[in-house]
């Protein structure tokens, strides 16, 4: 690894899976086609919802370092509230995190209606969350450099 390469750490929820490894694929298209190299870990995570602490345990390590985070999850409304608590559970805290611990982060969880609006949504042809979210890290990486480093 050269003194110029990015370390990244992706954490994929693995509930709704087909949904999030499409978003996982996207990221990493991002990763390689970044004008700086990058390297990156992957961490899975039961749901959504675990986001937030594994991005907590990995912050505060000190065996591993990252220049930026990504969270990667899908929240599908269903019949009860749940939908709700989740996505603004995950949203909030991950917010939080970045803010409170000064880290670079993507936010890839989506929120949706239903499966078919998600697949859309992590279809690196169309909406292309993961890759944004990934995108979004790469930028917040270097704003972090310019004025922490």
């Amino acid at each position: 690894m050269s003194d110029n390469t990015i370390k990244m750490l992706v954490v994929v929820s693995k509930f709704y899976s087909e949904i999030t490894e499409l978003m996982l694929n996207a990221a990493v298209v991002t990763f390689q086609e970044h004008s700086e190299p990058v390297e990156h870990d992957v961490v899975y995570v039961p749901g959504s919802f675990e986001i937030p602490a594994a991005m907590v345990f990995a912050i505060l390590s000190d065996k591993y370092h990252y220049d930026g985070y990504v969270g990667l999850g899908c929240v599908i409304k269903g019949e009860t509230d749940h939908y709700y608590y989740v996505s603004k559970g995950v949203t909030l805290s991950l917010s939080e995190i970045a803010a409170n611990h000064a880290v670079p982060m993507g936010f890839g969880v989506i929120t949706a209606e239903n499966r078919e609006l998600a697949m859309a949504r992590a279809d690196i042809n169309k909406k292309n969350v993961g890759g944004k979210a990934a995108k979004a890290a790469l930028a917040m990486v270097n704003l972090h450099k310019k004025f922490l480093r």
